[in-house]
């Protein structure tokens, strides 16, 4: 199939983002002869019957995203394998309860339920899922890059599906990096920028050259999604806390940010700093593969050749991806996994990903071709930042914390956190305090953990 979206790095999800869609109709029986025999005239309604079996092979995903790119790419699915695809409109923040209530109303269950990655750990602890590695669907896992298959494991160890992986680098601004830090190379950069500590020190080098007019970063959040993202550290262990160790180097590193001045005081993935982008005040972004077409290019809409791309301090890390599910109790059992091979441990799904959606995706061998994903960018003065992302992204993703039904606590009070360092006027605030104060919220949140 000829490329058609170049241009896009990844659809998201929200990224964040996945697969699934509304599938198209199946094939359409041939319009049959007029018999010319009682022989012929017999053999009409075993066609009839076998294009009828046909027809009723199906699968319904519950997902958030029902959009006519998936649709179309479904229908290309659809001619391949005579599965049609049946979307039912589910936000990611429902998914857990809705799967419960049908769980325990006896309804139907979904072929494929999305897990985003927000709510994967709270979906994930659920006893319901299929192991796809079992008999009779023997699904490969030695195909899938291997940093994603802990985040795709259940908390009873069944392997629960893949996903269209979601990770990022950094994005910065050609002009301000050349004028405030002597190259706009990425190489060079990178080499520059080893490490969180260099970055500080160059921060403050651009502080005082700039008279604290042009930052780093944008905001306190954006320097914490980098940071959180590159630790694997896990925050519960069993049922004990374990903040001291995941959180605190975390916090340590954002409150040195702050004091250095070197990170404006923007909300992170607020409209303002959505704006900031089109501005000449900060010099670096955390970069998803997403981000370029929903995040770069939609709020800098003249940017052409004004953007770099480049491996961050600490390397590229995971951010988002949402996990297809198949439950144990689903109709279509051996459709849903037949579509979840098709489309994530085959070249021509992949295809499908990459040029309906944008989407990379967890097949291993594809990333031994560096020109499968590729293609040079107005908007990064012609970089080729989707290779960049296959050939150097994803190779160095160093590890992941695993997924935990207390993420979106965890997250909340972690944000909380953020919103009290960038609210001090110049980060005098205690690590110890923070996380005492985490702490507390948490084991209110959930009784059941410990410190």
């Amino acid at each position: 199939m000829k490329r058609k979206l170049l241009t896009i790095l990844m659809g998201a999800a929200i990224c964040i983002s996945s697969l699934a869609g509304c599938g198209g109709s199946g094939s359409q029986p041939q319009e049959a002869p007029a018999a010319s025999s009682g022989q012929e005239a017999e053999a009409q309604p075993q066609e009839t019957e076998g294009d009828s079996a046909a027809a009723d092979r199906e699968v319904t995903i519950w997902c958030w995203d029902t959009g006519d790119t998936r649709k179309q790419m479904h229908d290309e699915f659809t001619k391949a394998t005579g599965i049609k695809v049946n979307l039912v409109a589910v936000e990611s923040k429902d998914m857990t309860q809705k799967l419960q209530t049908t769980l325990a109303s006896g309804g139907e269950m979904p072929d494929i339920a999305w897990l985003e990655a927000t709510f994967r750990g709270k979906l994930l602890s659920l006893d319901i899922w299929e192991d796809i590695t079992s008999d009779p669907y023997n699904f490969d896992t030695s195909q899938v890059l291997d940093y994603l298959i802990p985040l795709e494991t259940a908390e009873g160890g069944q392997y629960v599906g893949p996903e269209c992986p979601s990770v990022a680098g950094m994005a910065y601004k050609r002009e301000l990096a050349k004028e405030y830090l002597g190259t706009d190379d990425p190489q060079e950069l990178e080499a520059m920028l080893s490490d969180w500590d260099a970055f500080i020190e160059k921060g403050k080098e651009v502080t005082e050259k700039s008279g604290g007019t042009v930052f780093m970063l944008s905001s306190l959040g954006a320097a914490g999604q980098m940071l959180k993202g590159q630790s694997t550290a896990p925050f519960v262990e069993g049922d004990k806390l374990n903040l001291d160790a995941s959180m605190r180097p975390i916090l340590e590193k954002l409150l040195e940010m702050k004091q250095a001045g070197m990170v404006d005081v923007l909300d992170f993935s607020s409209a303002e700093e959505g704006a900031s982008y089109a501005g000449d005040e900060h010099i670096f972004y955390p970069c998803a593969n997403w981000s370029v077409e929903f995040t770069i290019k939609s709020n800098d809409k003249d940017g052409q050749g004004r953007w770099g791309f480049m491996l961050p301090p600490g390397g590229p890390f995971p951010w988002g991806g949402t996990v297809m599910g198949v439950p144990r109790g689903a109709v279509h059992k051996e459709e849903a996994v037949e579509y979840i091979r098709f489309f994530f441990a085959s070249e021509e799904g992949a295809a499908l990903q990459r040029d309906y959606k944008g989407n990379f995706s967890p097949y291993k061998p594809l990333y031994e071709d560096a020109s499968f994903y590729s293609g040079e960018d107005e908007y990064f003065a012609g970089q080729d930042v989707l290779q960049a992302i296959s050939q150097e992204v994803f190779p160095n993703i160093k590890g992941v914390r695993l997924p935990s039904k207390y993420d979106q606590d965890i997250d909340d009070v972690y944000n909380l956190a953020l919103k009290t360092i960038n609210a001090s006027v110049d980060g005098s605030v205690s690590v110890d305090s923070l996380i005492e104060s985490m702490t507390e919220e948490l084991l209110t949140k959930q009784p059941d953990l410990s410190k």
